[in-house]
């Protein structure tokens, strides 16, 4: 017997409106809606939440953080975007959200997106170059979480004795 199918809701960081993905934002995304959304999912037994990562959106960790004590069991799939911060930073970041959830995060990883966001984050490379730099960004960041540490030559990243939580 296989296992059951797991089922993400969506937090809308960026605001909300009649129509996931409409242009009409008419609610902002302010706390207490996006607690509400946190636990009726919970509730209702969905595995986890999305929670999307851009200039529009209420930074993902910190609003996982916000909502890990309002739920139970829920799931929390922040999404990460390499570039915008350090790898040893978003090293510490996911391990005391996961601590603080106690083991319940999990990670997007968002190298795509408009170039006019992306550059408004200070990402100017090209697809792939996203994509190798993300190569790059997490191993570092697998490392600083197992060893503790990380030190990488790369073309976009260089860490030398890199140290972390784990």
């Amino acid at each position: 017997m296989s296992d059951p199918i797991d089922f993400f809701w969506f937090i809308p960081t960026s605001g909300d409106g009649s129509y996931l993905g409409a242009p009409d934002l008419s609610r902002a995304p302010d706390y207490s809606y996006l607690s509400q959304i946190a636990v009726a999912a919970d509730r209702l037994g969905y595995s986890g939440v999305l929670l999307p990562t851009g200039v529009g959106c209420e930074e993902s960790f910190v609003m996982a953080a916000a909502l890990a004590p309002v739920t139970e069991r829920l799931m929390f799939l922040v999404a990460v975007r390499p570039g915008v911060a350090s790898p040893a930073y978003y090293a510490r970041l996911a391990a005391t959200l996961d601590r603080v959830s106690n083991g319940r995060l999990l990670l997007n990883v968002a190298v795509g997106g408009d170039p006019k966001e992306l550059a408004g984050d200070g990402v100017f490379l090209p697809h792939d170059a996203r994509c190798t730099h993300a190569e790059e960004f997490f191993t570092i960041f697998e490392d600083l979480l197992a060893k503790g540490e990380a030190t990488l030559d790369g073309a976009h990243i260089k860490a030398a004795g890199a140290t972390g939580s784990r």
